[in-house]
């Protein structure tokens, strides 16, 4: 069987990285959608970012340009992506989507990052399965109240199709990754990171997060420019409820500092992790021991491979906080102003800091606002943020579902099922950690 996988971004590699692999491991034949002309920051891929899969067969399909032409020419049974409903549903090409789907083709979208929770219901008119981390995840998408830009409706498609049917909990393919980076020390020969001290990673903020009135907030509150020129930008763009904030000083050259202290009382090496989107500021670049500002890896993926090397993470209610989790590091997840609107599906589930949710879970993830973390970091030693075994087995349970790396296995068979491809008896799937 031909599957083929949008592949226009290297994050869309990093989550479908290891599927890929698994099918070329089963013997089907598969296409990976480029785009050549991929303009967001750090994302373009190159011919290098492709080498892991040799026997992949590498197409240009540039981002909005239709895909039956291409899916025809290169007789594609199954597309699978990332969050394929985006694609799908939101760029609005469902109708293309559905005479695919009349043509033979199936479409599977898989989860980036728990981001599932927030695709709109009417993607399960055009994805023929949904797969989810966990099982929580997918009740949560599923009880979700209707959001205002969301097309379709839950309460409504629950009438007219078996959503359990187009759905799959199968866990999570971008993190079966970490099946890559199990040698610690190869890890942190290959990485440049010293092998006899602990390792602080630092994943920087992105600084132009936000839209409409709260584009380029961040950088007013915690950018790198003197408090004068800040002030005077936050005048100038009418933002008054800044000025307080900004006057008090800069919280987040705060918590690089203490960060950087907490470093040098532990004995430990700080390494901070960026993007080029990031925009870091300065003060975050000096702090470093060991910067990393580029995303070089796709499989095992650059951030992976740095987790998997870690003894603390500190992020910013991110994405980090799964893969952190996943690789048994303790995490201190830092409270800023929100860059997404608050009404989003699960916002508070996902984002906020209840303890309990996703990035709050007492033994596992902790967390504190930019000047509580400062202070907590202050005179705190690396011993405090200790896992408790059971408090991750019950977040993995619950967030990520499996993590035994086996997901993208998982997936595959669901996709050959549907195909009607008979595979021998496998032993009982994995209970979930």
């Amino acid at each position: 069987m031909t599957l083929a996988f949008l592949a226009s971004r290297k994050g869309y590699l990093k989550v479908t990285g290891s599927l890929i692999q698994a099918a070329l491991d089963r013997g089907h034949r598969v296409v990976l959608l480029r785009d050549p002309g991929q303009k967001k920051p750090g994302e373009a891929t190159t011919d290098a970012d492709f080498g892991a899969w040799p026997a992949a067969k590498l197409v240009d399909s540039p981002w909005g340009a239709p895909l039956g032409p291409v899916l025809e020419r290169q007789d594609v049974r199954a597309l699978v992506g990332p969050s394929l409903h985006v694609l799908l549903v939101a760029m609005g090409r469902a109708e293309e989507a559905g005479e695919l789907r009349r043509g033979g083709l199936r479409c599977y979208s898989v989860d980036y990052g728990f981001e599932t929770v927030t695709s709109d219901p009417d993607g399960y008119r055009v994805i023929d399965v949904t797969f989810y981390q966990s099982q929580f995840q997918r009740e949560l998408h599923w009880r979700q109240p209707h959001y205002r830009k969301w097309t379709g409706d839950f309460a409504v498609l629950r009438g007219v199709m078996d959503l359990e049917a187009r759905s799959a909990v199968c866990g999570s393919t971008m993190l079966d990754q970490a099946a890559l980076v199990r040698d610690r020390a190869a890890v942190r020969r290959q990485l440049g990171l010293p092998p006899d001290r602990p390792i602080v990673l630092f994943m920087s903020l992105k600084m132009d997060a936000g839209e409409g009135r709260k584009q380029g907030e961040r950088a007013l509150l915690w950018g790198g420019e003197p408090r004068i020129v800040r002030l005077a930008k936050a005048l100038a763009r009418r933002r008054t409820d800044l000025l307080h904030d900004i006057r008090a000083g800069n919280a987040y050259r705060s918590l690089a500092e203490a960060c950087r202290a907490f470093c040098h009382r532990n004995a430990a090496t700080l390494v901070v992790k960026s993007r080029e989107k990031n925009q870091d500021p300065g003060f975050i670049r000096r702090m470093a021991d060991i910067l990393v500002e580029r995303d070089d890896g796709v499989f095992p993926y650059t951030s992976i491979q740095l987790m998997a090397a870690a003894d603390f993470c500190v992020h910013f209610q991110s994405g980090a906080v799964l893969e952190a989790a996943f690789c048994g590091v303790p995490s201190l997840s830092i409270k800023v102003p929100p860059s997404y609107d608050r009404d989003l599906p699960a916002y508070e589930e996902t984002w906020g800091a209840r303890p309990g949710s996703l990035q709050s879970w007492d033994g596992l993830v902790w967390s504190a606002g930019l000047a509580d973390a400062a202070s907590r970091l202050a005179d705190a030693k690396l011993g405090a943020f200790a896992v408790d075994p059971d408090a991750r087995r019950r977040y993995v349970e619950r967030y990520l579902g499996f993590d035994d790396t086996r997901s993208s296995e998982r997936v595959l068979d669901v996709i050959e099922r549907d195909a009607g491809l008979s595979r021998p008896a496998a032993p009982a799937a994995a209970r979930p950690a």
